[in-house]
């Protein structure tokens, strides 16, 4: 994927990094039926106080209802357009079922407008087809993973992610595949993929150039807490450039923020983890 280059008129302009979209979008309009108003809700709970600090004013979206379930087995379906997502990193992709419903997916990879896809039990190993987990050849690269089935896809939907398939398991009932972050995990045989990577792979690579494109995403500036007084951060005061005074950097509120274990340790999932991911403390 092409980056477009950008005229340096301005500071703001000088450094910025855009990836050229045209070659691979094909309509700039969301479908009615499948879109809705969202309200921006700018971090904040429905008693209007703050619940993720450094988040609102960001550019009004609209919501594209993305099937992540793909439950729609053994009718063919035509991809009809790769679009834009205002509110994924990813392209979308809009299909047409034999029947006549539409839906969007999540467009994989090198996904043509005119290409037929299927959801099945088992199906062709092609782009954009959806089937068992347990029906998909070894090394085979997959996304979209359901971890329940039924549930709908939660694994590998993010620009560029994938999941691959390393087999199955000495029971047979579980299929073991290895995460971009490199955690191996089992899920259900039943469970659905779909085949293929993520598209936009190239996001990773975009510079937005300057604070204002932060702001049209919603993402407020942030201030380091080294820079406040003591009495508004554990961080603050001191003459000078001073160390965080603690055995470990503290959130505002004087909690532990970096290397703390989250997940927790009698977690039911736990025993579907084969190796954790590296470097990451859980």
């Amino acid at each position: 994927m092409a980056t477009k280059l950008i005229k340096p008129r301005s500071r703001g302009k000088r450094n910025i990094i855009v990836i050229d979209y045209k070659k691979h979008l094909t309509t700039d309009t969301p479908n009615k039926q499948l879109s809705k108003s969202i309200h921006n809700e700018s971090g904040r709970n429905n008693q209007g106080k703050i619940t993720t600090r450094h988040r609102g004013g960001k550019n009004k979206r609209k919501y594209r209802n993305i099937d992540y379930k793909r439950n729609v087995f053994d009718i063919p379906a035509i991809v009809k357009t790769v679009e834009y997502d205002p509110n994924r990193t990813s392209f979308i992709s809009l299909i047409v079922y034999a029947n006549g419903a539409k839906s969007y997916i999540i467009a994989p990879k090198d996904i043509k407008v005119g290409e037929t896809i299927i959801n099945s039990n088992v199906a062709d190993i092609k782009i954009g087809n959806c089937m068992r987990v347990g029906n998909i050849p070894e090394g085979i690269f997959v996304h979209n993973v359901e971890l329940v089935p039924g549930q709908g896809g939660k694994l590998a939907r993010s620009a560029g992610s994938s999941v691959q398939v390393l087999g199955k398991d000495e029971t047979g009932k579980y299929t073991v595949l290895k995460l971009s972050s490199g955690e191996t995990r089992k899920v259900p045989n039943d469970a659905l993929a779909t085949i293929g990577i993520v598209s936009n792979e190239d996001h990773n690579i975009i510079n937005l150039g300057k604070a204002g494109k932060s702001r049209y995403l919603g993402i407020k500036p942030t201030v380091r807490g080294s820079a406040m007084n003591p009495c508004d951060h554990p961080h603050g005061g001191g003459e000078g450039r001073q160390g965080v005074g603690h055995d470990a950097p503290r959130t505002p509120w004087g909690k532990r923020h970096m290397g703390v274990k989250t997940r927790r340790p009698n977690k039911p999932s736990n025993n579907l983890i084969v190796k954790r991911r590296k470097g990451k403390h859980l």
